[in-house]
């Protein structure tokens, strides 16, 4: 009988996948002293760039450990694209808005005769920030 549409694997298709990759992983891990979790990583980066929608994909969605591995990464490069405009956004506000610092003299009490007279800093928008 011909059926359309995507047709979901059965158990027996997923075993046996599953015990070839975990197999194959195993023996490369062994072999080249990568760690397992990164020839997974691979793997995994490998299937969702050339061979999405497969059976691949399904045995990683069924694993929790490398769902969130999977998330990982992908919160990570995420963090790593946007963090350039972050740092020239908080460089330049801090140029903008550089607080100022100032100093008086003592007023002669004798706690400030001590310590010193005042210092402070202050933000730019600040109305009484004096302008140095």
């Amino acid at each position: 009988m011909f059926k359309f549409g995507k047709q979901k694997p059965d158990i027996k298709q997923y075993a046996i996948i599953g015990i070839i990759l975990s197999s194959l992983i195993a023996a490369l891990s062994q072999c080249t002293g990568v760690s397992q979790d990164g020839l997974w990583d691979l793997l995994d980066e490998i299937q969702r760039k050339y061979f999405p929608q497969t059976i691949l994909n399904e045995i990683f969605i069924q694993d929790p450990n490398k769902v969130e591995r999977r998330v990982k990464r992908d919160v990570y490069r995420a963090i790593d694209e946007v963090t350039p405009e972050y740092d020239r956004i908080i460089e330049e506000s801090n140029k903008r808005y550089k607080p100022r610092y100032s100093e008086k003299a003592p007023d002669g009490s004798e706690a400030q005769r001590l310590l010193g007279g005042e210092m402070r800093i202050c933000a730019v928008w600040v109305d009484d920030c004096p302008k140095q």
